[in-house]
């Protein structure tokens, strides 16, 4: 309840508690208790100027269109009111800009270091994008008002936009210190952060703001997402996307990222809903196609999948280089595409990475007497493929010629493969939490010769380190079976089966050929025990076993339909498969019953520690291979358990690495070059058990007198070609 004047007070006093009320009554937000307040004023001093300046007020706070002139009756009452100069920037400043800049400029005119007047024009500058004079202004507004939140927030965003961030990111700080809750600054704080890469504090920032409100547009969303991403917060991310993705339902990106988080999760269905829609807000996104594609392989869902390919290929085929969303090249890999088509996918990916001129290599920087610094640069340090072949290779390194260092991407959680890596290498360093930049001047700093990228295109890869151009040689090696088509990558790792020189044109990268295969072995990883049962695999005791322990998107309704030809001309025979999801199991079964095949000749293997993988192989006869992207890891696997393999190798890397390894053992009849002799040496082998087992003897007697399992002869052919890669490289410098 408002409090009556005295009837005894006088105009003046009365006129002056009511504009004290009114100033608290604004203060509040109750706009039309102001004006009320300040009518009543009015009637007691008409044409009073500074009463006619909060009825201006009051009037812009209720939306009243008289503001302006209201106020301009103050001003022609009281033309040096500072204030009232403000106040008409301010109601002017939606509808007359230049109007608004005036005013402000007048206020300035009346008392120079104004800070309101300052920061106001400080806005106006860097709305129009003059951030440089805005920061004029805002400085100048702090001189008179010292930490004020709102002036230091927006001096953020111009230092922010000018490029100098140390400063932007010191002014958010020192907002949240004199306000905790302020959102404006935790919000660019945690976007300057994510920037930077600092992706803990990212979240730590993100939490708090989302802690006070959680009503924010989708952008913000977005923001939190990618950093939850980054930070491995798969399921934050996709609730952070879907949240986004309700705010803005036409948003083709939102989509984009959400199918593509869902199938990063293995949530393959719910990622095919949303490329969908990505594919409906953009039709023949080569991102979104790829992804899709990807997405049904990995359930052995082959629906459309011959039309999605089709438009893949015709899409990587062509000239038209320039797309903002470029197919994915890994996804690429695994389909039946020629290795031009895989070439252009490597080329246009590596263009969302870096264009423009690369930074220069690094100095040669290396003493007489010193050894060769080389470099493992991977994220998977864990219980990985890749992890699998390399640790025998690395403790067989000899120190006495390679300085061995590695860059681990990924956060130390202690798992046992790490901690073995951890003692073959001379320097190991996690690097998880750095920037790119920080991570390629630290390379620098160490003075790396050779950079080994075990990664490539694959999730939680760290592409841009490379880009930077942190070694003066860098090798694409394993993890990403395919060139990278890109500039800073000098070498390919490899071997002369798996890249024959006729094919090397697809490869932006030069051969760096190992003399004998270029994948390595970890021997130790095979048990000592006697191999498990039949009947302690869940296989049947008698009939024929072939088996393929690819992952799932590796198989394709063509060499489906051979293995289903095999099992109907061979009574009896199962198929072991490795167990990836009851979608998979589901499809496979479905498809086997369409070609005529009981169900239950299809054996799912359960997923289980790599020694009892590797074991298990022997209980199988024949590992069928998948194509156009074969066996790899498994290949090795099952010939170290004595498991003769067969392939066919085509033109892509990935269609050759298993007939590498098998030509390394001595096995190179296991080698076909088409389905159809593929298909017809399986059925001679499952029915002469003489010949199969001749294979299996020469295979286990090669096992220890060929190049494949002899990670000492392999440890110096690698140490040999670094030698000679740096020796080629100085003579050319």
């Amino acid at each position: 309840m408002l409090a009556t004047p005295a009837t005894n007070a006088s105009p003046a006093e009365g006129a002056d508690g009511l504009l004290r009320e009114a100033g608290e009554a604004s203060a509040r937000g109750e706009a039309a208790v102001m004006q009320s307040l300040i009518d009543r004023g009015l009637e007691l001093e008409p044409g009073r100027a500074d009463l006619l300046r909060e009825r201006a007020r009051a009037e812009w706070m209720l939306g009243n269109p008289a503001a302006a002139a209201t106020c301009r009756a103050a001003l022609a009452r009281a033309p040096e009111d500072v204030a009232a100069w403000n106040l008409l920037g301010e109601i002017l400043g939606a509808t007359d800009p230049a109007a608004a800049s005036e005013a402000w400029w007048r206020a300035l005119d009346l008392d120079p270091d104004n800070p309101e007047a300052s920061f106001h024009l400080g806005n106006r500058l860097r709305e129009r994008g003059e951030h440089t004079a805005a920061i004029i202004h805002y400085e100048r507004a702090l001189s008179r008002a010292p930490g004020h939140p709102g002036i230091l927030n927006n001096l953020g965003l111009a230092l922010d936009e000018t490029g100098d961030h140390a400063r932007a990111e010191a002014c958010y700080r020192q907002v949240l210190a004199v306000d905790p809750q302020h959102t404006g600054a935790l919000a660019n704080l945690a976007n300057l952060l994510s920037l930077r890469e600092a992706i803990q504090e990212t979240i730590v920032v993100y939490n708090r703001l989302f802690a006070i409100r959680r009503d924010w547009p989708a952008s913000v969303w977005i923001r939190r997402a990618m950093a939850q991403n980054r930070a491995q917060d798969l399921s934050g991310a996709i609730e952070s996307y879907r949240e986004a993705a309700r705010l803005a339902p036409d948003d083709m990106q939102v989509q984009l990222h959400l199918g593509t988080l869902y199938v990063q999760q293995r949530r393959y269905a719910d990622g095919e809903v949303s490329l969908q829609r990505a594919l409906e807000l953009d039709p023949g996104n080569r991102y979104a196609l790829s992804m899709l594609a990807h997405a049904r392989q990995q359930r052995c869902d082959w629906t459309g999948l011959d039309d999605l390919f089709a438009q893949i290929e015709r899409a990587l085929e062509g000239d038209d280089a320039e797309t903002e969303f470029p197919c994915m090249p890994f996804a690429t890999l695994a389909m039946p595409l020629s290795p031009l088509a895989q070439l252009h996918a490597a080329q246009r990916w590596s263009r969302t990475i870096a264009r423009g001129p690369l930074p220069p290599r690094p100095a040669p920087d290396r003493a007489p007497d010193e050894r060769l610094r080389v470099a493992f640069a991977t994220w998977n340090m864990r219980d990985h493929p890749t992890m699998h072949l390399s640790l025998e290779f690395w403790e067989k390194i000899d120190h006495s010629r390679l300085e061995m260092f590695a860059y681990s991407l990924r956060a130390d959680d202690d798992n046992p493969f790490q901690r073995r890596a951890k003692a073959a290498f001379e320097h190991f360093a996690d690097v998880s939490q750095d920037s790119v930049a920080g991570i390629a001047q630290r390379i620098r700093d160490d003075r790396i010769a050779i950079l080994v990228d075990r990664n490539g295109y694959t999730l939680n890869a760290r592409e841009g380190i490379f880009a930077l151009r942190p070694a003066p040689i860098q090798i694409n090696c394993i993890g990403f079976p395919g060139t990278m088509g890109a500039p800073w990558y000098d070498y390919i790792f490899t071997d002369r089966f798996s890249l024959p020189e006729p094919l090397q044109r697809f490869y932006t990268e030069r051969p760096l050929y190992m003399p004998h295969m270029a994948f390595p072995s970890d021997t130790t990883r095979l048990p000592t025990a006697p191999p498990p049962s039949r009947a302690a695999c869940g296989l049947p005791e008698d009939g024929f076993v072939f088996c393929c322990f690819n992952t799932s998107y590796k198989i394709l309704p063509e060499v489906f339909a051979v293995w289903m030809r095999l099992l109907a001309a061979v009574p009896g025979s199962v198929l072991w498969l490795l167990e990836t999801s009851a979608d998979v199991r589901g499809n496979l079964r479905g498809e086997a019953e369409r070609a005529g095949i009981g169900p239950e000749r299809l054996v799912f293997a359960p997923v289980v520690p790599v020694g009892e993988h590797v074991a298990r192989n022997a209980a199988a006869d024949l590992f069928l291979d998948t194509y156009p992207y074969g066996a790899h890891t498994t290949a090795n696997d099952a010939l170290l358990a004595g498991l003769p393999v067969l392939t066919c190798a085509g033109e892509t890397l990935v269609s050759r690495i298993a007939g590498s390894q098998l030509a390394a053992i001595g096995l190179p009849e296991l080698i076909t070059g088409s389905f159809a002799e593929y298909e017809a040496l399986a059925l001679e082998l499952a029915r002469r058990p003489g010949l199969l087992r001749s294979y299996r003897e020469r295979l286990a007697a090669n096992r220890h007198t060929t190049p494949l399992f002899d990670m000492a002869r392999y440890a110096r052919d690698f140490e040999d070609a670094m030698e000679r890669i740096w020796a080629e490289y100085l003579a050319q410098t």
